[in-house]
């Protein structure tokens, strides 16, 4: 089991790699991205529901925030609810540059899926999934929608 740990680590580390090479043409880092795709999906948010998905710092998702508002991807308002607060908004060209990103990504998926088989990737699907429920009892962090 141990080796099967280790690949899984391993490829990890080797699917963010490639991801981060894949966003820099459009120049957003990863963190970036998973956060245009949390907004995409989820609509406005507040930065402690983004810096809770992404599992980050404050100050790593306020710089996130400002440089992505610098970008024009997001609009950044005091949430009307909690003016302590503030609510990130995608723009049209956060909408766009999302729209690109997951192009990139599914070209990605495909690249990274060459040569394996539906039934393989039923096993990995249904092994990773009891990965992650055992690891998240264990520690008992709830799971989460992982389509970041």
């Amino acid at each position: 089991m141990r080796d099967i740990m280790m690949l899984l680590h391993e490829t990890a580390g080797l699917m963010r790699r490639r991801f981060e090479q894949a966003a820099r043409p459009e120049e957003l880092t990863l963190m970036q991205w998973r956060a245009l795709g949390l907004l995409e999906r989820n609509g406005p948010m507040r930065q402690v529901e983004i810096k809770e998905a992404l599992e980050a710092s404050p100050m790593t998702i306020s710089d996130l925030a400002e440089r992505m508002q610098s970008a024009g991807l997001v609009v950044r308002q005091t949430d009307p609810h909690d003016s302590r607060a503030k609510t990130l908004t995608l723009t049209e060209a956060g909408h766009a540059k999302y729209a690109t990103m997951h192009q990139i990504s599914e070209a990605v998926f495909e690249e990274v899926a060459v040569g394996i088989s539906p039934e393989t990737k039923d096993a990995l699907r249904n092994g990773l999934s009891a990965i992650k429920m055992n690891l998240g009892s264990a520690t008992g962090i709830p799971e989460k929608d992982t389509r970041q």
